[in-house]
């Protein structure tokens, strides 16, 4: 230990000082390579995790935004078939047709003298709904009885139209009718089984009275 005490007395302080700035560098670089190093190993091993969260997440958000689409296209359809109801309910609600077609008649000045519910008839998917009518009036309030009655949510059809025994009535021609009314209803199940309700029309059936005239 004295000799490299001695020889480091004799060294030129120079290379005393080649000697100290090399072990830093040394100190430096083996610092590096134990500290700095694992920090980049650890980085890139974070920045793949975050890469591969982001690509998770965006593909959630894809699915989310499809999922949005398919809730509101299901929306939609719900919304269609409640619509479609109106036009061909699920049951024949006849006391409901015998009320709309009354009061659009009395909305038209013109009078349904009777109402005669006729049997249901059965067919693919639906059931027809006649109901005979004998109707009073002069053309111009049956017509327009006629076109408020095309413009129902629920589909009903005016066929058979006959006239007969015109008069005059405080200056107008008054016709006598008849016509058919016909409706649907949906049928889903049993699309060829008998409906319930296909005699409609027999003895206390509703709506079979005539309605009160003005």
């Amino acid at each position: 230990m004295e000799k490299v005490i001695a020889i480091l007395q004799k060294t030129p302080m120079s290379q005393k000082l080649a000697v100290v700035g090399l072990l830093l560098v040394m100190l430096g670089v083996g610092h590096y390579f134990l500290i700095y190093t694992d920090q980049d190993e650890e980085l890139a091993r974070l920045d793949g995790q975050l890469a591969k969260l982001e690509e998770e997440l965006m593909a959630k958000q894809e699915i989310a935004g499809n999922l949005t689409k398919y809730k509101k296209k299901v929306e939609y359809l719900q919304q269609k078939l409640e619509e479609k109801k109106k036009n061909l309910p699920d049951d024949a609600n006849l006391d409901q047709l015998l009320k709309t077609l009354n009061e659009l008649s009395e909305k038209s000045d013109m009078r349904i003298m009777k109402f005669i519910p006729q049997p249901e008839a059965m067919k693919n998917f639906y059931a027809e709904i006649p109901v005979a009518m004998e109707i009073e009036g002069n053309y111009h309030e049956i017509a327009t009885f006629f076109d408020k009655v095309s413009k129902e949510e629920r589909i009903i059809n005016i066929t058979n139209i006959e006239f007969a025994d015109p008069s005059v009535r405080n200056g107008k021609v008054i016709l006598k009718g008849a016509c058919l009314a016909k409706t649907f209803k949906a049928v889903p199940e049993r699309p060829g089984a008998a409906a319930p309700g296909a005699v409609a029309g027999a003895p206390g059936a509703p709506g079979a009275a005539p309605p009160a005239g003005p």
